[in-house]
């Protein structure tokens, strides 16, 4: 215990006291020191005595400590082998307040348990561990007084990874298992069904047991143990062991097979029954009941039987044997042969020794069966079917009548006779398929038709349908059918009549009526012929027909523009002939179609377009004017101009398709309008007052409206639905062309014949006086007036005196002015036409 204290003044040393069930001291000349050797879980008093060298104090206050509890004694442990659960006991630890008890087993699994108690319980342990218990006591102050380390060990695990295996030689039946965590040694318990139990200990992880009881179901179970526990869980596994051999084993034999029975043996999977002859041959059968037949034993023999029970690993020892005597051997070999005219058959054979009879037996495909006994080595039957496949065997008999057949031989009937024969005519190809029902025992059939011009046709087949070649048309033929399988072919048919198809007709031609549309067709007669029909067939595939009794008809109604084969069927009350050789022939051009027209302006020409006519080579346009005018265009494609149409007038348009034989019919008609004529006599004035000008002509065929134009340094226009109109704004002093344009709702005209006029001069500018002083003469000068072709000059003075003068040029002199006059002068250009252009007034005086 560590003691510590405040200074004491005066003091020199100290002692420290603890005082319990011991008093132990320490002395300082500090204030602090450890006391030693004081008892676990004791509760100890503190004081401290301060001293000099002559006193000591009283003791100081006194204070209370617990030491360390002691460490816990008599640590046991009881195991709970069932549950792996254990007790953990001890014995009362002074100076603990509670427990915890750790266990930590082998394979480092902790768990751990808490009390206040001298035990506690620890669960969930694993099997096998060796596991280290340590017991701390908690005294709410250290908590680390811990035991000495106690070991146990769990109870073991149970063993995994249980084998059994069983040695069929030995009948041993062994079991392996994996070690199991925490055993010592192993117990090995069988149990079978039957109530039998065998043990095994080891040390080990293998266990053999002999003398299992056979064809038993045992339990095996193995249990761990150590020197204190067994394992908890223990594992069981089921294992057979091998059957028992069958009991009561007897057989009966049937010529050379062998029927064996036996009593079952549990836990037998299948059987296997073995015959051993007393010629060293061995036969076997195996089954999963509990008889079988052994086929195929060696005849004329002594057998003896056994039987073995094989389960899911190893076979039973051999039952006891049986013994059983096989039949007489049968004929080695056997000769047949067939009579093709009378369908009897003879069986020959080989005596056999021994043999006191033979027994014959037929067998038909159809389950016709003939048997008969004889002790001859030949027999004849007689009665058997045709058409049908025949076993033949013969039979072997001993006085027992425990007999062996010899194995069969086939032999084939002569093939039955066709029935029920039919025959179709191909009408189009003129052949004929013949039908019957199936001829038993044919292999092949041949089909014969007889004409009655002597000739034949025929074919084979290996149906029951046969197509004959091409049959002459307008024969009767006499057909019958031959059936034959290899050997025999005696066997006909009833015969059946047919009449083949008339012949085609010849010389086919046709003649199209382009005025009516009506095609004509013409050919020769064919014999044996009630009617004819003559079918046009387009490119198409539409079809046109007409029927005749004759050798002609006519096709109405073929569309335009088609290529058309023509060919004739001839017709009895039966078949139609083979189609003639075709007629090519081309029907009428079409009407164009969507025929448009348009006015070229320019040059007064109708362009006309369509879509292609069929069968039409070229085309024909037609354009009648409303004054009974005609014009046309011709051409091989879609479109073409029609010219020397006349202007202002309607004209009528129609397109026609063209070929070299026939001609279409006219389209429907289209209306166009020439282009208006150009306008005549045309006349211009000039108005002298306002100086427009004034346009007039004459009337224009098909014209709705007219412009003037006057085109100089300017071009100005007027319309007008009239013959005349006023074109203004046109500049003084200027010459002007004059031309008419007419038009209506397509087009324009091209221009009038042109005229010019020149339209008012110009009024003069500039205008000024030079009067000479000394003289009283004037100069007057202007500017250059346009469309002036001569100039006059006046001056009037305000007495009344009027002087002038006249020039073609740009001044003239002016003389015997008055003096002291003022004088208005104008000056007028003069142009040929109007003379009315005046400048403004320019006044001026005269001198004094």
């Amino acid at each position: 215990m560590s003691v510590s204290w405040g200074f004491s003044k005066g003091a020199i040393s100290y002692i420290a006291t603890a005082e319990g069930s011991n008093m132990q001291q320490c002395s300082t000349n500090d204030t602090l020191c450890d006391i030693t050797d004081l008892y676990c879980g004791e509760s100890y008093t503190v004081t401290v005595l301060a001293h000099d060298d002559t006193c000591d104090t009283v003791e100081s206050p006194s204070i209370i400590r617990r030491t360390v509890s002691c460490i816990p004694q008599n640590l046991d442990v009881q195991l709970d082998c069932d549950t792996n659960d254990a007790s953990v006991l001890w014995s009362h630890t002074r100076g603990a307040v509670s427990y915890s008890a750790t266990a930590e087993g082998s394979d480092g699994h902790t768990v751990s348990c808490e009390t206040s108690k001298r035990e506690c319980q620890i669960t969930e342990l694993h099997c096998g561990q060796m596991y280290h218990l340590t017991l701390t006591a908690l005294d709410g102050m250290c908590d680390n007084s811990q035991s000495p380390l106690f070991v146990f060990n769990t109870a073991p695990c149970a063993p995994e990874h249980i084998s059994t295996h069983l040695n069929c030689d030995t009948r041993s039946t062994s079991v392996t298992w994996e070690k199991a965590d925490g055993a010592v040694w192993y117990i090995t318990t069988a149990e079978g069904q039957d109530g039998h139990i065998s043990l095994c200990n080891t040390t080990g992880t293998n266990c053999d047991f002999m003398g299992l009881h056979c064809s038993q179901v045992y339990l095996i179970s193995v249990t761990a143990m150590d020197n204190d526990c067994q394992s908890v869980n223990i594992s069981v596994l089921e294992t057979e062991t091998a059957p028992c051999p069958p009991q009561n084993v007897q057989a009966d034999c049937a010529a050379v097979t062998a029927f064996v029975t036996w009593e079952p043996s549990n836990l037998t999977v299948w059987y296997t029954a073995t015959a051993e002859g007393n010629d060293g041959h061995t036969a076997t059968c195996t089954t999963s009941e509990t008889s079988c037949l052994i086929p195929h034993l060696h005849c004329s023999q002594i057998y003896s039987i056994s039987v073995l029970a094989f389960g899911e690993t190893c076979s039973s020892l051999q039952s006891s044997s049986y013994g059983i005597q096989t039949a007489p051997c049968a004929p080695d070999e056997i000769i047949t042969n067939v009579d093709c005219k009378s369908n009897r058959v003879v069986v020959y054979w080989g005596r056999t020794d021994v043999a006191a009879s033979y027994g014959v037996t037929a067998e038909g495909s159809d389950g016709h069966i003939h048997s008969n006994n004889t002790i001859e080595t030949r027999y004849e039957m007689p009665d058997l079917h045709c058409g049908q496949s025949y076993n033949i065997t013969v039979t072997t008999l001993s006085y027992d009548r425990n007999s062996i057949s010899s194995a069969s031989v086939q032999v084939q009937t002569v093939p039955c006779d066709p029935q029920n024969v039919k025959v179709q005519l191909d009408c189009n190809l003129n052949s004929a398929l013949v039908l019957w029902d199936y001829s038993k025992g044919a292999l092949e059939y041949t089909v014969i038709a007889e004409g009655n011009d002597g000739s034949t046709m025929s074919c084979s087949t290996i149906k029951t349908s046969c197509r004959t070649p091409l049959l002459l048309c307008s024969q009767l033929y006499s057909v019958y059918v031959l059936a034959a399988d290899g050997a025999c072919n005696h066997s006909v048919s009833s015969t059946v009549e047919i009449q083949t198809a008339p012949c085609s007709p010849q010389n086919v031609s046709a003649y199209l009526d382009c005025d009516t549309h009506t095609t004509s067709v013409w050919w020769e007669q064919s014999d044996g012929t009630a009617f004819y029909t003559a079918i046009a067939e387009g490119m198409e595939g539409d079809r046109y027909s007409c029927n005749a009794t004759e050798a002609n008809c006519e096709i109405m109604g073929l569309p335009c523009g088609q290529m058309y084969s023509v060919t004739v069927f001839a017709m009895d009350e039966n078949c139609t002939s083979l189609p003639s050789p075709a007629f090519e022939i081309q029907t009428d051009p079409c009407i164009p179609q969507n025929v448009v027209a348009h006015i070229n302006c320019e040059n007064n020409t109708v362009s006309v377009s369509w879509d292609p006519s069929n069968g039409s080579e070229s085309y024909h346009v037609s354009a009648q004017g409303t004054n009974g005018h005609w014009a046309s265009c011709q051409t091989t494609g879609t479109e073409c101009e029609v010219s020397d149409v006349y202007c202002g007038l309607n004209y009528y348009i129609t397109g026609q398709g063209i070929r070299m034989e026939c001609n279409s019919s006219q389209s429907s008609a289209l209306t166009i309008k020439a282009v208006p004529c150009v306008p005549q006599n045309v006349d211009a004035h000039i108005d002298c007052d306002d100086g427009h000008m004034s346009v007039s002509w004459g009337f224009s065929k098909g014209a709705i409206s007219y412009i003037a134009t006057a085109e100089g340094s300017n071009m100005q226009q007027c319309s007008t639905n009239d013959t005349l109109c006023d074109i203004t704004d046109l500049y003084c002093g200027e010459t002007y062309t004059v031309t008419v344009h007419a038009h209506d709702d397509t087009c324009d005209t091209v221009e009038s014949p042109s005229i010019t006029r020149r339209t008012v001069s110009c009024i003069p500018q500039n205008l000024d006086v030079q009067l000479d002083c000394d003289t009283n003469d004037a100069s007057v000068l202007w500017s250059h007036t346009r469309g002036a072709v001569s100039y006059s000059a006046t001056a009037e003075g305000s007495d009344g005196h009027t002087v002038s003068c006249e020039t073609s040029k740009r001044e003239c002199q002016i003389t015997e002015l008055h003096c002291g006059q003022m004088y208005n002068l104008t000056l007028t250009a003069l142009d040929g036409v109007c003379d009315n252009s005046q400048s403004p007034l320019f006044v001026f005086n005269t001198v004094l």
